[in-house]
């Protein structure tokens, strides 16, 4: 594992295109480390902890950096790019960086990685380390109405009142579920009732018309005696 690189040595190798220094204990990289072909640079997961704009300034072709995974607190600046005019990435995630928001300079150095049409980095891989009240956000996340002053940020009485409201609407639509729900079963109910009332009439009339039947045929039944003819001359 490399823990140390001079700032020469890298002089002399002229087919040097990428360079992976990835996963070493590297905590300091020399200024003015010189390459005239270097193009990638890879130094993910070491213990760099701090550059300036004299790190990379003999790098003139670097067209990525890729510092994942280090111990870098303080924001970059923008400078520390001048002479490389060529990069075009940057990935900087997993670090802990310090996000204070009033630094103009945090700001111009997110633009600077993010905005098009010459975007290094993705805003959500920038993630802020301290204070405490941001860790876990990412910088726009952090900075946002700081950087947007015109933008209103919630305060604590208006989440307040959003609850209150909130709370309200919820009853009121769970008095309002529960009042349909009643009338429907009276409704419900009430039909209910009229076919069973409709029934009970047409068994009546049934009943009624039944025992009409039966009392016609009564009436009509001659009587036995009617039915004996009389005796002839003869008996």
């Amino acid at each position: 594992e490399i823990s140390v690189i001079g700032k020469d040595s890298l002089e002399g190798l002229q087919s040097l295109v990428d360079l992976d220094l990835s996963r070493n204990l590297l905590s300091h990289i020399p200024d003015s480390i010189s390459s005239n072909t270097i193009k990638y640079l890879n130094l993910n997961y070491n213990r760099i902890t701090f550059i300036n704009n004299f790190t990379f300034f003999m790098l003139p072709r670097l067209t990525g950096l890729a510092v994942i995974g280090n111990r870098f607190t303080t924001i970059w600046n923008k400078s520390y790019f001048a002479s490389n005019r060529y990069l075009d990435r940057l990935d900087l995630s997993d670090n802990m960086w310090r996000c204070d928001c009033t630094d103009n300079n945090m700001f111009d150095f997110y633009e600077f990685v993010t905005l098009e049409p010459n975007k290094k980095e993705e805003s959500f891989n920038l993630i802020c380390n301290s204070p405490m009240s941001v860790i876990g956000q990412s910088w726009l996340e952090a900075c946002y109405f700081v950087w947007n002053p015109t933008e209103k940020a919630p305060n604590n009485d208006t989440l307040i009142w959003f609850i209150i409201i909130m709370i309200v609407g919820l009853c009121l639509c769970f008095i309002l579920v529960n009042a349909i729900r009643r009338s429907m079963k009276r409704r419900l109910n009430g039909i209910q009732e009229e076919r069973e009332r409709q029934v009970e009439e047409a068994r009546d009339r049934l009943r009624q018309l039944r025992i009409r039947a039966e009392q016609e045929a009564l009436v009509s039944t001659p009587d036995s005696r009617d039915l004996i003819a009389p005796p002839s001359y003869d008996e």
